[in-house]
Parts: C-alpha cells; sequence; structure tokens
C-alpha cells in the first residue's frame, strides 16, 4: 500500500513541475507596459496568479501528504527497516555459510533476495520523491521567466516557490532515519560488516 501512496506523490510532483512549465504560456506579454489599473492587465495578473496558487496549493498539499504518510506508516517503517536488517543479516549468514560448505540453498537465498527488495522499494521512492521535489525549484527556475516581462508580476512568488522547494520532502519518523537509499545502503553496509 505504501508504495502506491509514495508513487501518487510522485505524480503529483510531476503534475507541479508540467504546471511549472506552462506558467506564462498563452498571455499577453504587452500588458506588462500598460497602466497598473488597466483591464487587460488586471485580468493577466489575475490568471498568473491563479496559475501560481495551483502550483502553491498542490505543493502545499504534497508536504501535508508526506507529513501524514510518516505519521501513519512510520511506526510500521520503523518496525520494518529494524526486522529487515537481522533478517537481511540472519538470511546472509546462512547462504555464506552454506556455500562455504560447498551447498547452495535457494531458500535463503529468495529469502535474503525478497528482504532487501522489500527494505528497498520504500528507499527507492522516498528517494525519487525527494529528487523530484527538488526539481520544482528547477522546473520553476526553467519556466521562461528571464524570456518574458510577464515575471515582473510574479517574481516574489516565484522566489517562495523555490526557496520552499529547497526544503526536501522526506518520509521520516522519531526512531528512523529518512527513508532514502542513503538509508537502504547504511542498512546493508552494517549488515555486511558484522
Amino acid at each position: 500500500m505504501i508504495f502506491h501512496v509514495l508513487l501518487h506523490c510522485f505524480y503529483m510532483l510531476s503534475i507541479i513541475i508540467l504546471d511549472c512549465e506552462a506558467l506564462f504560456g498563452g498571455l499577453d506579454e504587452s500588458v506588462v507596459k500598460l497602466d497598473r489599473y488597466n483591464v487587460r492587465r488586471l485580468e493577466v495578473q489575475h490568471i498568473l496568479n491563479n496559475r501560481v496558487k495551483r502550483i502553491v496549493n498542490w505543493h502545499v498539499l504534497i508536504f501535508q501528504y508526506i507529513q501524514s504518510v510518516s505519521s501513519v506508516f512510520g511506526p510500521v517503517l520503523v518496525y520494518q527497516v529494524s526486522l529487515s536488517s537481522v533478517a537481511i543479516c540472519l538470511a546472509a549468514y546462512q547462504v555464506a555459510h552454506n556455500l562455504d560448505e560447498g551447498k547452495f540453498n535457494i531458500i535463503f537465498v529468495t529469502l535474503l533476495t525478497a528482504t532487501c527488495l522489500q527494505l528497498w522499494i520504500p528507499c527507492y521512492l522516498g528517494t525519487l520523491i525527494r529528487n523530484k521535489a527538488f526539481t520544482v525549484a528547477d522546473a520553476i527556475w526553467e519556466s521562461g521567466w528571464n524570456e518574458t516581462p510577464l515575471s515582473l508580476l510574479i517574481r516574489t512568488d516565484m522566489m517562495i516557490i523555490i526557496l520552499r522547494s529547497h526544503n526536501p520532502i522526506t518520509i521520516k519518523f522519531t526512531a528512523l532515519p529518512n527513508l532514502e537509499l542513503e538509508t537502504f545502503s547504511s542498512v546493508s553496509i552494517y549488515m555486511s560488516i558484522k
């Protein structure tokens, strides 16, 4: 279930990035030179504000969504990481011991593979979400703001979105480091040393 929830967050971030790419699309750039209270300029300002509002609302929603996922699945993930660590260690010992004796036990190899995969999937998705969230700032930066005078109308909003995007979106819980590939590799390396 957590796989689907995290994948949903990933695609929500993709939608935000698409909205960033279309931020200035189809708008009349000449309104920037008009009087501040001109009807045409106010209409374009309103359209831009609505586009930015949609991006900000979705972005805030994802932060809240990941926070909810962390609070709901956090305790389960702590146990999963802890128990997977023990299972990886025991299964790896059995595989190594059997190989030293010249035997190959498919059951322990399968258990080791499944346990590693069970730990790797949420960590991989956590890394994908973190990296995709950082690309929101890049998408705003590359939205074409430097090619259009319309950016003067929403420059402050764009800077706030970029600054907010630099806060990582991570799945975390009190006793668990951030759910990322770094966590998976640290568990795997720690277990291989023991």
